[in-house]
């Protein structure tokens, strides 16, 4: 039976050929790659798949929030989705840190603004809402339960929940880099940038990514890009490259190990064959 136990963890992560730490640490920062890319490609992908795959020609909305009543429906759902629970549970092990409840306050927020949607644009003047009878065309469940003047203001402060997440968690990433490197898993060869540069570089995406949310609501538009458009893609642009950076460069927090004192009783050992 011993043998048989000890051949089944020969096939587990737990027999990981190296230093358990590396393992974790390359696991948190795959994550933050995946959410970084994502957030600085969501909005090109809306307009290429758009103009190129779904021949819409390129077409720029009033805010990303608008694609939710586009063709391009699945994939705002599926991006902000993944962007969401990422965020939700990718530090679900460190709870009693900033950046647990600050990550999942963010993740939460991104899937409100994705289930409660933003009000439908282009409506003409005294079109019925959606909560009205006959149920109109492009309203959910929730716009028709809830009303769509009530949904999109419900989506509104999603949004600025969001923002404001992604801004300070742009600032934890700045604070871990200047804490101390004892007991910190370092990220070999990675000296593109010192750690002075990258906390800056932190700093400043977290203000790009306030300024931008100020902008959304008091901007001005650019060419056809709406003040909320522009405030929406240079916020998430400012947090992707934050995340990247910290995919690269920052390590998963150090893991405080329970000392053991030499009255401990000694740990089962398994015998293999």
């Amino acid at each position: 039976m011993v043998t048989q136990s000890a051949s089944i963890l020969e096939n587990t992560h737990s027999r990981y050929p190296g230093n358990r730490d590396e393992a974790y640490t390359r696991s948190y920062r795959v994550i933050r790659l995946m959410v970084g890319f994502l957030g600085i490609l969501l909005p090109l992908i809306f307009i290429f798949v758009e103009a190129y795959l779904l021949k819409g020609g390129v077409h720029v909305r009033g805010s990303l929030s608008a694609y939710y009543h586009s063709p391009l429906q699945d994939v705002f759902v599926g991006g902000l989705c993944v962007i969401g629970v990422l965020l939700a549970t990718y530090m679900a092990g460190e709870w009693k840190t900033w950046d647990f409840w600050v990550s999942l306050i963010g993740g939460v927020a991104v899937l409100g603004v994705v289930f409660f949607p933003t009000m439908r644009a282009g409506l003409p003047k005294g079109a019925p809402l959606c909560g009205s009878l006959p149920q109109p065309p492009s309203c959910s469940f929730v716009e028709q339960q809830l009303g769509e003047h009530t949904t999109a203001l419900i989506h509104a402060g999603c949004a600025v929940a969001f923002i404001v997440s992604l801004a300070v968690m742009s600032f934890l990433f700045a604070a871990s880099e200047v804490q101390s490197t004892d007991g910190r898993v370092m990220v070999p060869g990675k000296r593109w940038f010192s750690s002075r540069a990258r906390r800056w570089i932190y700093i400043v995406c977290g203000l790009i990514i306030l300024a931008a949310g100020a902008w959304a609501f008091w901007g001005a538009g650019v060419w056809q890009l709406t003040p909320l458009y522009i405030g929406e893609v240079v916020s998430v642009w400012a947090f992707g490259i934050s995340w990247l950076l910290a995919g690269f460069f920052l390590t998963a927090p150090a893991r405080h190990e329970v000392p053991v004192s030499d009255d401990s009783p000694p740990l089962p050992s398994v015998t293999t064959r």
